[in-house]
């Protein structure tokens, strides 16, 4: 057997190892058995697994068995981060953004920048929307604001809901509705109410603002839109029925269409859909 294979059989044992000690620490963790977890982790990290010195740090700032240190949470944090550990670089780049006077530690927005943009990278989508957010209020706003939307908007897309809000509060700010419609309601499709309501808010001043002569027409291209599956169009259709925008008032059809375009999926149809059942409609 030569020298390379042999080498790439002890990393492959020492990988199952490692993963033996996190899956049966992970276990222990979860039945609260905590003093016995914390040995695996504490074996786990002086091996460098980034994910162990993560979990330690954890258990160091929460005060889990061991005694409270928030020093060496932090150092377990940066050396996770090192370690290539989205959530330790999320944690110290808290610390840096804040500072730490418990642990002499000043506040620097650059060093919080360079956390979060690593953590960002590693999928972290809380940490895409700190980022977003340094970028809107703290470092240079007016010249990072190209910076400030692709953060907010990664992290809507990584799974962070207040990205998809922000994002779109952007686009309604520059007064690009069609782009601030798109992400609240990437948002409300996400079950976050605060877009759906703002969501909902454009939708009514759109068909605040159309003339009497335009509902008949509006109401042939939402319901079009709605057949093809649209569930804006499915919503808007409904609406004018509700409100007789166009259309005989119904709040039957109206209920019918919202109930339909919240079975396609469509967060904003399923509260209005709700609001009308439970008055009676």
């Amino acid at each position: 057997m030569n020298a390379r294979v042999l080498l790439i059989l002890m990393i492959c044992m020492t990988s199952i190892a490692m993963g033996d000690i996190l899956e049966d620490a992970a276990k222990l963790y979860k039945d609260k058995q905590f003093k016995q977890s914390l040995g695996l982790y504490q074996k786990a990290c002086d091996q460098n697994s980034s994910r162990a010195c993560a979990r330690l740090g954890f258990m160091y700032e929460n005060n889990q068995t061991v005694e409270q240190d928030f020093k060496k949470a932090f150092e377990l944090y940066e050396k996770s981060c090192d370690l290539g550990d989205a959530k330790g670089c999320y944690k110290s780049a808290l610390k840096y953004e804040q500072g730490d006077k418990s642990l002499t530690l000043k506040k620097d927005l650059k060093k919080a920048e360079a956390y979060y943009a690593r953590s960002c990278e590693e999928g972290f989508s809380l940490s895409c929307y700190e980022l977003g957010s340094l970028y809107q209020y703290t470092i240079d706003p007016e010249k990072n604001k190209k910076k400030m939307e692709g953060y907010y908007t990664k992290a809507c897309r990584e799974g962070a809901l207040l990205g998809c809000y922000k994002v779109a509060h952007y686009y309604e700010s520059k007064k690009d509705l069609a782009k601030a419609k798109q992400w609240f309601k990437t948002g409300c499709d996400r079950e976050d109410t605060q877009a759906c309501f703002r969501l909902v808010d454009i939708y009514i001043k759109e068909m605040a603002e159309l003339k009497p002569e335009e509902f008949k027409q509006e109401l042939k291209g939402y319901r079009k839109r709605c057949e093809e599956g649209d569930t804006m169009g499915c919503y808007k259709m409904a609406s004018m029925y509700s409100t007789g925008r166009g259309v005989k008032q119904s709040y039957r059809k109206a209920k019918e269409i919202f109930v339909k375009s919240c079975e396609m999926g469509d967060n904003a149809s399923c509260m209005e859909a709700y609001m009308m059942i439970q008055s009676g409609f």
